[in-house]
C-alpha cells in the first residue's frame, strides 16, 4: 500500500518545504523570546528517537504545511494583492507569448466550444496532464505555491517580532524587513505563475501542430 504514495512536486514544495519553513521560524522566535536556551531546544530534539525523527518528522512537517496553505492561499487572494500591488504587474514577454499562443488554440483547436469558455487553459492543462506531455508547468506551479506561501510566513512572522519584542524600534524594523521579504516572495510568486500558461499552451501545441519540413531540407 505504502509503494502506491505518490508525492507530486506540489506536495514537496508547497507542504513539506513550507513547514519545514515554517517549524524554523517558530524555532526561532521561541529561542529568542523564551527562557529556553538554544542548547536546550537542540538538546530536546537530540533526545527524540531516531524513528520519529526520520518517519514522523516529514509527515508532521507536510501536515503543517498542508495546514499553513490555505491559510496562504486566503491571504493571497484577499489581502496581498491590494498591499503588493506595486510589484504585481505581468511581464510583457511572457503575457504576450500566452496571448498569441491561446490564440492559436481558440482558432484552430476548439471547434464548437470556440466563444463558449472564457479560458482555454484549463482544458488544455487537463489534456497536457491526461496524456503526460510535460511537466514543465508542474515546476512552475509547485514554485509559485512555496513562494506565495514563503511571502504569508513572512507577514506573519513580522507581526509576530511586533507583537512579541519589546522595543518598538525593533519590532517595527522587524516588521518592514519581513514586509519587503513578503513583497520579493510574492513577486518571484507571480514570475512563477506567468510561465505556467505559456508552458501548458507550448505543451498541448506541440502536441497537436503537424510538422511539416520545408523543402529541401
Amino acid at each position: 500500500m505504502v509503494e502506491k504514495i505518490r508525492v507530486s512536486l506540489w506536495d514537496i514544495f508547497s507542504f513539506f518545504l513550507t513547514g519545514f519553513l515554517a517549524a524554523i521560524l517558530v524555532a526561532i522566535l521561541v529561542v529568542i523570546y523564551s527562557p529556553a536556551t538554544p542548547k536546550d531546544f537542540f538538546n530536546g530534539l537530540s533526545a527524540l528517537p531516531t524513528a520519529i525523527t526520520i518517519v514522523a518528522a516529514p509527515l508532521a512537517l507536510t501536515l503543517l504545511g498542508m495546514v499553513i496553505e490555505p491559510f496562504a492561499n486566503y491571504f493571497d487572494r484577499y489581502v496581498s494583492k491590494f498591499i503588493f500591488s506595486w510589484v504585481l504587474k505581468p511581464k510583457d514577454k511572457h503575457s504576450d507569448e500566452e496571448y498569441i499562443l491561446e490564440a492559436e488554440i481558440r482558432s484552430r483547436y476548439l471547434g464548437s466550444l470556440n466563444g463558449k469558455i472564457s479560458n482555454p487553459y484549463a482544458i488544455c492543462k487537463e489534456y497536457v496532464e491526461t496524456k503526460q506531455l510535460s511537466t514543465t508547468f508542474m515546476v512552475f506551479l509547485s514554485r509559485y505555491g512555496f513562494y506565495r506561501n514563503c511571502a504569508f510566513l513572512a507577514v506573519v512572522s513580522g507581526f509576530s517580532v511586533l507583537a512579541l519584542e519589546k522595543s518598538w524600534v525593533i519590532g517595527g524594523a522587524s516588521l518592514v524587513v519581513c514586509l519587503l521579504a513578503a513583497a520579493i516572495f510574492k513577486r518571484r510568486a507571480e514570475d512563477f505563475y506567468s510561465y505556467m500558461a505559456p508552458a501548458v499552451y507550448r505543451a498541448f501545441l506541440i502536441d497537436k501542430l503537424q510538422w511539416v519540413p520545408r523543402d529541401g531540407a
